[in-house]
């Protein structure tokens, strides 16, 4: 335990210093193309923390269960010379700790690296993102852990000045075999306080601007993992849909608060390509805090 408590602490050392070297792009980032925004703005570095006690309102007939996650990651931009394509480099370190009914406390550990080409296409109204990640996904942090592979790429048509729609698919070999999910978005910038951006199934989040300090908004996300364990893999199938408030400390230091319920949880046990067992969980409240250092573009 104290092993993995060191490595967690090195790893949270090093994305601190490589978002702290990421600030120095900070011109860079304010003159990236709008069609390569999937949304209004780019943490750079992000640190979150959510809670899912056994609360919750409805589908409360299955197993008790409790859910805490904490994530980490930084998000480090590389202009091309034409001012409108890049690459990011997007490092994360992520911790799920699950309890479900009387079984014991379980622990599972992502380390991993996207990095997405950003590509203009002539004409100025398409915009191809393509991203590969490696992960090891592992109930520990070790050198044999389990490596998973995958990718997705995005085509981006801007239709007008206030709205963007996106088509494109996500691929990932899961300890449970190879993931496929098409996937379909978009930006819009209703007027000068509201605006709906997202890439669903994935997320869709509504924001609205009281003023230069605080933001409020509608969110909704659904998460799929899977962890590599002794003689099999833990899963998770997270929805969440909730309200948040943002508050910025400075033009770049943000504190988001958010709170919700999620739908449909599902937390399963298996052996790859043999056989899968549903826990059967109840779906819960949960509270999520993040503090981030953000650039807005919009």
């Amino acid at each position: 335990m104290n092993q993995v408590k060191i490595i967690t602490a090195f790893l949270l050392r090093n994305c601190l210093k490589i978002s702290l070297l990421a600030i120095s792009f900070f011109t860079l980032l304010l003159i990236i193309s709008n069609k390569a925004k999937a949304q209004p703005y780019l943490d750079i570095i992000n640190l979150k923390y959510s809670f899912s006690p056994d609360t919750g309102i409805f589908n409360q007939n299955k197993n008790a269960n409790k859910l805490l996650f904490f994530g980490a990651g930084t998000n480090i931009p590389i202009q091309f010379k034409n001012k409108k394509d890049a690459l990011i480099f997007s490092p994360f370190f992520e911790k799920w700790t699950s309890h479900v009914s009387n079984n014991n406390r379980r622990d599972f550990y992502s380390v991993g690296l996207p990095v997405t080409l950003s590509k203009s296409l002539p004409g100025n109204r398409w915009n191809i993102l393509a991203t590969g990640i490696i992960r090891m996904n592992d109930s520990s942090l070790r050198k044999n852990g389990f490596l998973q592979v995958g990718g997705a790429m995005i085509a981006s048509y801007k239709r007008s000045e206030k709205l963007t729609w996106k088509l494109g698919v996500y691929i990932n070999n899961e300890c449970f075999g190879v993931f496929i999910m098409p996937l379909a978005g978009i930006m819009w910038n209703i007027n000068q306080k509201n605006i709906l951006f997202g890439v669903l199934p994935g997320n869709l989040t509504f924001e609205h601007k009281i003023n230069q300090t605080f933001y409020y908004g509608a969110n909704f996300r659904a998460i799929t993992n899977s962890y590599g364990k002794a003689l099999g893999y833990w899963r998770i199938d997270e929805n969440q849909l909730g309200i948040y408030l943002d508050t910025y400390f400075t033009k770049n230091i943000v504190l988001n608060l958010e709170g919700g319920h999620s739908l449909f949880r599902k937390i399963s046990t298996g052996i790859k390509d043999i056989s899968t067992y549903n826990n059967k969980v109840n779906d819960n409240f949960y509270i999520k805090l993040s503090l981030a250092y953000r650039v807005r573009f919009k």
